[in-house]
């Protein structure tokens, strides 16, 4: 496919300089701990390398965990440890895995700091909205952090310390506001509307690169849309730059050229409105090396052609400018996307980037060349496929999970360089605890993988590790059930969806239902 010029792809480029305000608040007080209350007080957080922050653990957004401290052979060992009830909310956040916190936003809006080993609460914080992304934790460098410089402190032996500047939890709601929080206590430090349009929100995962974090704004429009008497459609999605040590907009970039007009009116209706829509779903992917952020985008809305709907778009982390555009579909059916794209390495000088929309095509794209193509691959193990949440990938695999539309999945395994079909396993068809009515055995959860084994959710609320050698299933859990968790709320399992497990420390954690679940081997 040919690929347009960034001259042609008439996507603006909207430079916003501290237009959107921000609120900075030092003296907000966060909610009232869960019953669990931890015994010792929380540290201070500190980032390293065996973490699991944000959507896709690394900013590449590979969802791969090298460092797992758990071994394939150990993953049939896997047993519940502790599970943590969410009062009913349900297709609540990914958990994010920091320095020993499980940091987790849900769909009240409430956000929590739990103890990984015991689960017991350290602090929670009530967001405005709910909240359905993965939250990301980074420090507030110096010199331009919050509070200033930190002061200097002379030891006995009269070296200098510098005190640890503090970190921050970063997140966003279904009302389009950006929060940070203080990761050690959970108190406000400011809150940041990314976009006025009042059917904003962001569904996607910041992506934190230095001193910037990266917002991707979608909208709720689609389902608004469904009512004749609404005026549809006047969203535009956007990627937008924040300062993480003031809140502050450095710059933002709409995906479409132009703010929506009036261009057609039916005999009897609201006019319709265009360009609009091409909303970004999914957390954006940071390329260091190339100085440039990657998103993906969904459809636009109406009639009106959008080079930039159904796309990866490559934008530049200074100033956000756009460097090219490559489209990969036509319609909401063949090209949107809800998934991130994963840039992996194949050699000492060269790298591909992936790239998944819905219409269960996986495309490796070369990131030297604009995007250009260098291989597809079509999904076909159970039906007409559908990818949903997003595939993993290793060093020399993409796994990918899908939901057809006969209501089956499977799970994949494509080689990363040349798109060649390594393995494919069809999901297994168990019955549902909850009977009949509305049993799937869709895999629309996204795919986490680690050396050897990578896991796949089901919407029948089966966990399953499928070996990344050959397919086959090497552990299945059942999660659609009663937990009694260590908080006393009484929480039930179900469908797996969105974002999938995070391992860390020997220790996998995801959402089922209004639980929380943490497994470790013998659940030791």
């Amino acid at each position: 496919m040919a690929q347009p010029k960034p001259a042609t792809a008439g996507v603006a480029i909207g430079l916003l300089l501290s237009a959107l305000t921000s609120e900075p608040v030092r003296s907000a007080v966060p909610a009232p701990p869960e019953p669990n209350v931890c015994a010792e007080p929380s540290a201070a957080v500190a980032t390293g390398t065996a973490q699991w922050n944000g959507w896709g653990r690394d900013l590449e957004n590979t969802r791969y965990q090298p460092e797992p401290a758990l071994r394939a052979a150990d993953s049939a060992k896997l047993r519940l440890k502790w599970s943590y009830g969410y009062d009913g909310t349900r297709e609540n956040g990914q958990p994010s895995v920091v320095d020993g916190r499980v940091f987790v936003a849900s769909a009240s809006g409430r956000v929590f700091s739990l103890d990984a080993r015991s689960g017991c609460t350290y602090w929670t914080y009530d967001a405005a909205a709910g909240s359905h992304a993965a939250i990301v934790v980074g420090e507030l460098g110096a010199p331009k952090m919050l509070f200033g410089l930190k002061k200097l402190k002379l030891t006995k032996n009269a070296h200098i310390e510098i005190d640890k500047p503090p970190s921050a939890v970063f997140f966003g709601d279904d009302a389009g506001t950006v929060y940070a929080l203080d990761a050690r206590s959970g108190h406000l430090l400011w809150k940041t509307r990314a976009d006025e349009h009042p059917l904003a929100r962001i569904s996607g995962s910041p992506a934190l690169y230095r001193d910037r974090l990266y917002v991707p704004v979608a909208s709720s429009e689609e389902s608004a849309a469904a009512n004749p008497a609404y005026a549809c459609c006047t969203f535009r999605g956007s990627v937008v730059a924040i300062d993480i040590a003031n809140g502050q907009i450095v710059w933002k970039t709409y995906m479409s050229g132009d703010e929506p007009k009036a261009y057609a009116k039916p005999a009897a209706g609201t006019p319709v409105f265009g360009p609009s829509g091409i909303g970004i779903e999914s957390a954006p992917t940071i390329d260091v090396r190339r100085g440039v952020l990657y998103v993906a985008t969904g459809d636009a809305h109406g009639a009106l052609d959008e080079p930039a709907a159904d796309a990866v778009v490559a934008l530049g982390l200074p100033d956000g400018k756009v460097r090219w555009v490559k489209k990969l579909g036509s319609s909401a059916a063949a090209g949107a996307f809800t998934t991130s794209p994963i840039l992996r390495t194949l050699s000492l000088t060269r790298q591909i980037l992936l790239a998944a929309p819905r219409s269960g095509i996986v495309y490796g794209l070369d990131p030297d060349r604009e995007g250009e193509l260098l291989w597809q691959s079509k999904l076909d193990v159970a039906g007409v496929p559908g990818l949903q949440w997003g595939p993993a990938a290793d060093h020399r695999s993409v796994y990918a999970a899908f939901a057809a539309a006969t209501a089956t999945g499977g799970l994949v395994a494509l080689d990363v360089a040349t798109g060649r079909l390594r393995w494919a396993t069809p999901a297994p068809l168990p019955a549902c605890s909850w009977g009949l009515k509305d049993c799937s055995h869709a895999e629309s959860q996204a795919v986490t993988v680690i050396p050897g084994v990578a896991f796949s959710g089901a919407t029948d609320g089966h966990l399953r590790a499928y070996s990344s050698i050959d397919g086959h299933i090497a552990w299945d859990f059942d999660t659609a059930r009663d937990f009694t968790t260590v908080n006393g709320i009484h929480a039930a399992g179900g469908a797996l969806d969105h974002g999938g497990p995070t391992i860390v420390g020997g220790t996998l954690y995801v959402n089922s239902g209004d639980a929380l679940l943490a497994f470790s081997v013998d659940g030791k």
